[in-house]
């Protein structure tokens, strides 16, 4: 899985303040408001702490855990982003999991770093309460564009992969999760800051059309 990051934890959040990451919390929130008081969050893969942070700032009372590989992440989001509810660890899902039943599980952008899927997705549906919820939004493959973009950086030797859509599907089974639902989502790009409510509205019917979309976001269950 990837434990390695060329920006600093500080410049790396700085490059993701734009749109696509508004909107990405925002998916995020809604699956939030919806949990009890008393619930545990987990995200997969928190990186810097910013997106965990933001959708615990409006659910006081629930607990909220984040986890990913790399220290500096780790360090920067206790640093940065400290709250009453909020905690970050350096964890590896699989070897160590955390003694947790969480009403939500999400992770943005981590499975088409795993190598080994069929662990990971047991490990994550171990973690999930009763009828718990996983959010898992990955880069669209069938997206030309993000399909190249994947294929340059494999290429590259990076620790990257395409999202392989039959794969997890399989492996979600085999560890005894339903898919709830699975979408697209996303039209503009990570570096763009802001658009005019024009193109949002816009975005908002294009991101269904799933060779446009550029992540697809699977909601899946212990039910």
């Amino acid at each position: 899985m990837k434990s390695h990051f060329e920006l600093s934890p500080a410049e790396y959040e700085r490059r993701r303040q734009g749109h696509l990451h508004r909107r990405r919390i925002e998916l995020v929130a809604r699956e939030v408001a919806c949990l009890a008081a008393g619930a545990t969050v987990l995200e997969l893969g928190c990186g810097s702490g910013d997106v965990l942070a933001a959708v615990a700032s409006a659910r006081p009372d629930v607990r909220f855990l984040g986890v990913d590989l790399d220290p500096a992440m780790i360090d920067h989001a206790t640093t940065t982003h400290a709250a009453p509810n909020v905690t970050y660890g350096r964890r590896d899902l699989v070897a160590e999991p955390p003694a947790v039943a969480a009403g939500l599980v999400f992770g943005i952008d981590v499975l088409h770093h795993v190598h080994e899927l069929d662990p990971f997705v047991s490990a994550v549906a171990a973690v999930l309460a009763p009828a718990g919820i996983w959010l898992a939004i990955e880069p669209n493959s069938r997206n030309p564009y993000i399909w190249l973009h994947q294929e340059r950086m494999r290429r590259a030797g990076l620790d990257e992969d395409h999202f392989r859509r039959q794969a997890f599907e399989r492996a979600a089974a085999g560890a005894g999760l339903t898919i709830a639902g699975h979408s697209t989502a996303f039209v503009v790009p990570g570096a763009v800051q802001r658009v005019p409510d024009a193109v949002a509205r816009v975005e908002e019917f294009l991101e269904r059309v799933s060779v446009i979309g550029g992540s697809v976001v699977y909601r899946l269950t212990t039910a």
